[in-house]
């Protein structure tokens, strides 16, 4: 679609106070646009009541003054673009001694310029009479052939080439024009390229415009996705550190209480160590005791340390070590598969088909679906976000804003900007999803006034007068991107981010998004169409 621009004028770049080109610019609430400081300036001299010093309009609070970037853009961009025309340096006369007169006439014959007095005689001697005399110009040299020293005199067509009369045998076969003609011919030929350039002009500004302001929202969702990677990842560091902290506390637990378990047991083993010798030297005295009786009496009293069976606490705590390594050890899978996840999703942002799906899914808008245009046929959820078709028909109050033939629409019309949404279709195998004008008719099947996209079975269509294929597959989930002001509307499937179908040059007043859940047909058609928050 072509692009119509006004033509905009250097006058309209004027500051009214300074009728400078602006200086960032600023805009007051009424929209007239002045210097920043130039306002400021008339605001500090002028009374405490602030008006615009065009309207006069009055502001009961002195408004804050934010630089207008559009217009500074192309304040910028023209005072590139404006042609600085060099002061011209006098011509002298080449026959003057000193001191040497300006020129007023230049003869292309002579190729010398002269003044008044040394003219005369190219006014006066008939040979002289018939030169050619232009005003005062320093590159009369140009007017030469550089290869055979004569005068440049006509201009070949063909090959766009300035001929002397030595030139014009090599171009005996080509047509030809004296230079005055060829000149009135080109010359008009420029007057529809001149009328152009304006506009021309205008739209590379624009664009200069839009590609500065692309750059700095670029530079901007840059920074915000570093910070917020930054963040998500010291965050998993954080839990990875908590984590390992709690491990090593728990460990180092474990490892005083086993300490102190074998503290005791040594202790205890240490203190039937103690009673053993002693129960050894009693047995030697014992032994040595030749009087029965006072080996009777001595024998009762005599008694055997019992001896424990060896500690199993190391081979207890070898048992909790190891289980340990094993919880570890089948957790670095988990961690590797984390990483792959992330090197992949790394990957996919700088994919160009998810960069571009990126860029159109900062307009997401929030949708709810209206009960109030829902056809009878219809379920709606509590949430309103989803619907679904019912056989049993429902008693609904009448109104001008319901659809027929399965129909309902979203909560929310637009007559302007760009806006996205997201839709899940699970297994279905036949629905219908788009936009639609606000007046088009509701008590009957839209057939105009409507942009859409059919999908039965296996194939996708357009929908509308007439169904068209344009793509083959299947799909779970559909991205629809609405830029209203350049009249264009783009299905996505969300799984391969791919453009299944575009909708372009359509002329919009005021339009609705719109689902249609298809009757029961196929078995799978049950499934519900909902609206999904975007990248979830």
């Amino acid at each position: 679609m072509a692009l119509s621009l006004p033509l905009l004028s250097e006058d309209q770049l004027l500051c009214p106070i300074c009728l400078g080109v602006f200086v960032k610019p600023v805009s007051t609430p009424c929209g007239h646009n002045f210097c920043m400081s130039c306002l400021s300036s008339y605001w500090d001299s002028s009374v405490p009541v602030c008006f615009c010093p065009v309207c006069k309009e009055n502001f009961s609070h002195r408004p804050q003054l934010r630089v207008n970037t559009f217009i500074s853009g192309l304040s910028q961009s023209f005072s590139s673009l404006q042609l600085r025309q060099e002061p011209q340096t006098s011509v002298l006369c080449d026959v003057c001694t000193a001191p040497q007169q300006d020129a007023l006439m230049s003869c292309v014959e002579c190729l010398s310029s002269f003044c008044s007095d040394h003219l005369e005689p190219h006014h006066r001697v008939p040979g002289l009479r018939r030169h050619k005399l232009i005003p005062p110009d320093t590159s009369l040299q140009d007017r030469v052939c550089p290869q055979h020293q004569q005068l440049l005199h006509s201009y070949c067509t063909e090959e766009g080439a300035l001929l002397c009369a030595s030139c014009e045998s090599a171009h005996s076969k080509h047509k030809t024009l004296p230079l005055e003609q060829a000149y009135e011919k080109l010359r008009a030929q420029l007057e529809p390229n001149k009328a152009k350039i304006p506009s021309l002009i205008l739209e590379k500004v624009l664009s200069v415009c839009s590609i500065k302001e692309t750059k700095a929202q670029r530079y901007e969702e840059t920074r915000r996705v570093t910070a917020q990677s930054e963040e998500v990842l010291q965050d998993v560091l954080k839990k990875v550190q908590k984590s390992h902290k709690d491990l090593v506390q728990k460990m180092e637990e474990k490892q005083q209480q086993a300490d102190s378990e074998a503290d005791a047991l040594v202790e205890q083993t240490e203190q039937e160590i103690a009673c053993l010798l002693e129960t050894q030297t009693k047995l030697l005295e014992l032994k040595e005791t030749e009087d029965p009786l006072i080996f009777l009496q001595k024998h009762p009293n005599m008694s055997l340390v019992s001896l424990n069976s060896p500690s199993n606490l190391g081979l207890r705590e070898d048992e909790e070590l190891e289980g340990m390594r094993e919880t570890l050890k089948s957790c670095t899978p988990q961690f590797q598969m984390l990483q792959k996840k992330l090197e992949r999703e790394m990957s996919l942002f700088f994919d160009k088909k998810w960069c571009a799906l990126r860029r159109v899914q900062r307009h997401a808008v929030d949708l709810k679906l209206d009960p109030e245009t829902a056809d009878h046929h219809l379920l709606l959820s509590a949430d309103l976000k989803q619907v679904s078709f019912t056989e049993h028909v429902k008693e609904v109050p009448k109104n001008n804003k319901r659809f027929s033939y399965w129909f309902v629409g979203a909560d929310r019309c637009f007559s302007s900007g760009r806006f996205y949404f997201e839709v899940s279709v699970g297994q279905k195998e036949e629905w219908i999803l788009g936009l639609i004008e606000e007046s088009a008719p509701r008590n009957k099947r839209p057939v105009s006034g409507l942009w859409a996209l059919y999908f039965r079975v296996d194939k996708f269509y357009t929908y509308g007068k007439e169904k068209v294929p344009v793509a083959r597959g299947k799909v779970e989930r559909i991205g629809v991107f609405v830029d209203y002001d350049k009249g264009l509307i783009s299905f996505y499937d969300l799984k391969t981010a791919t453009r299944i179908y575009s909708y372009t040059h359509c002329v919009f007043t005021k339009i609705c998004p719109f689902l249609c859940p298809c009757n029961l047909e196929f078995p799978t058609n049950w499934v519900p169409m909902t609206i999904v928050p975007v990248g979830h």
